[in-house]
């Protein structure tokens, strides 16, 4: 699933993104 590893990966960008901005 192409589309699955995209959406998981964009959540962890996402997510470090947020960990990054709550620092």
């Amino acid at each position: 699933w192409v589309k699955g590893d995209t959406v998981v990966k964009e959540t962890a960008r996402i997510a470090v993104l947020d960990s990054g901005n709550l620092r």
